[in-house]
């Protein structure tokens, strides 16, 4: 092969080749027009925009309602596949059929991989314990969309317990009143930023709207410095001593929903969070583990 035939091949593999890449890129995007067609047809909805003259609308409707018969199917099947594959030799009680019905009743329409996981381990929960969500939980669990859910497992993350009260709670400062001359001066706040830890304002508001999270921010006692107040965060337990004395907490409470679908997701700790909560925590505390020994906060 000459050097003309090797310039021509050359020059025509360069023409080619960013034509070809392009088609392949352009093939993973859709327009908006193309989009809504895909999901007329998908939904079985499609007749005025194929301009479909071949089907009554009795047909185009038993079209679409097997359908949606078939989508609820394959949603329940994967739920119960998931909350069968969980399941073990635990010791197993009778759920309840009217919580049955309604929770097959809003499960079918759950098509979203995570939020499937989810309602299998409400009925896992239900088999192991009949009684134990409500079915103000499941109504509440129908309206969240997956970034609600997802807002919502990030304040779990987040959450901690104190005192014999083992509900969760998002710690937000810790309060200290003067005492002496300095009695009436306003209390100091040392407060914990859950804005840092993708969890701003914002997100508590789309919490409590949902019935997920109690509106009023709460304060603990003041927290006596002779008995050393147990603090639970993700299964790690603590006993905190105050290096003073007025010292107390502020906080929101996850609402009783909130507890029991919290109660699902289980612990998982959020490593930077534990770092900056220990670390406020012995500004105005000394802070043993349970069994006694003085945490090293530089593990």
């Amino acid at each position: 092969m000459d050097n003309a035939d090797k310039d021509t091949k050359t020059a025509t593999k360069t023409a080619i080749a960013p034509t070809a890449k392009k088609e392949e890129t352009n093939s993973y995007i859709r327009s908006s027009h193309a989009r809504a067609k895909d999901l007329a047809s998908y939904y079985a909805v499609s007749h005025l925009i194929a301009n479909d003259s071949e089907k009554d609308i009795a047909e185009r409707t038993e079209n679409r309602l097997l359908k949606e018969a078939q989508h609820e199917q394959e949603n329940l099947e994967r739920i119960f596949k998931l909350s069968y594959d969980s399941c073990s030799d635990e010791t197993a009680g009778e759920p309840d059929p009217d919580w049955l019905y309604h929770f097959i009743s809003i499960a079918k329409h759950i098509r979203g991989a995570s939020m499937q996981k989810l309602w299998s381990r409400v009925l896992k929960q239900e088999i192991i314990t009949p009684g134990s969500t409500s079915l103000k939980t499941l109504d509440t669990l129908r309206n969240m969309t997956q970034k609600e859910a997802q807002t919502f497992h990030r304040a779990c993350m987040l959450s901690c317990h104190f005192g014999s009260d083992e509900s969760k709670k998002l710690l937000t400062s810790i309060k200290v009143r003067h005492s002496g001359l300095f009695v009436l001066r306003a209390p100091s706040s040392d407060k914990l930023a859950l804005g840092s830890y993708q969890l701003p304002y914002s997100n508590l508001l789309v919490l409590m709207e949902l019935g997920l999270l109690l509106r009023s921010e709460l304060e603990s006692g003041e927290i006596d410095v002779e008995s050393p107040l147990a603090f639970g965060y993700q299964g790690s337990r603590y006993l905190l001593r105050p290096i003073k004395k007025r010292v107390s907490l502020t906080y929101y409470r996850l609402s009783p929903v909130g507890q029991e679908i919290a109660s699902l997701l289980g612990n998982k700790k959020h490593e930077p969070y534990k770092e900056s909560l220990l670390e406020l925590l012995a500004k105005h505390f000394v802070v043993e583990k349970n069994e006694g020994s003085q945490v090293n906060l530089a593990t």
